[in-house]
C-alpha cells in the first residue's frame, strides 16, 4: 500500500479511536453525576444546584421536579444538595484528569492504554 494512504488510513482510525474515547468518557461522568435519592434520579448540574440552593429554607420541604420529570417532596433539601454537590466535583475532577490523559495520547496504542 503507498505510505501516504497508509499514513492518511492511520491518522482516520486515530481520530475515529479519539472520537470514541471521548464519547465513553462524557458518558461515563454523566454516570457519575447522577444522584439517587428517594426513589428518585437526580443529575448534578450547575442548575440544579443553584436552583436548590436558591430555594433551600430552614425546616420547610420542597418539591422539585428529578430527571424523569416527576414531582418529588423533599423533606430534607440541604441533604439532597450535598449530595448533587460531591457527585458534581467528583465528576468534574475525574473529567479533567482523563481528559488531560486522553489529550496527551498522540497515537491509537496510547489512547487504547488510557
Amino acid at each position: 500500500m503507498d505510505e501516504r494512504l497508509e499514513k492518511a488510513l492511520e491518522f482516520s482510525n486515530y481520530r475515529t479511536t479519539l472520537a470514541n474515547q471521548k464519547t465513553n468518557l462524557r458518558n461515563r461522568i454523566n454516570t457519575i453525576r447522577t444522584v439517587h435519592y428517594k426513589g428518585s434520579a437526580f443529575t448534578a448540574t450547575p442548575t440544579m444546584i443553584a436552583f436548590l440552593s436558591t430555594m433551600i429554607e430552614p425546616d420547610k420541604s420542597l418539591i422539585v421536579e428529578d430527571d424523569k420529570n416527576n414531582p418529588v417532596d423533599l423533606e430534607n433539601p440541604q441533604e439532597l444538595l450535598d449530595q448533587l454537590k460531591s457527585a458534581y466535583h467528583q465528576a468534574m475532577n475525574e473529567y479533567k484528569a482523563e481528559n488531560e490523559k486522553i489529550k496527551r495520547a498522540r497515537n491509537i496504542k496510547k489512547l487504547m492504554d488510557w
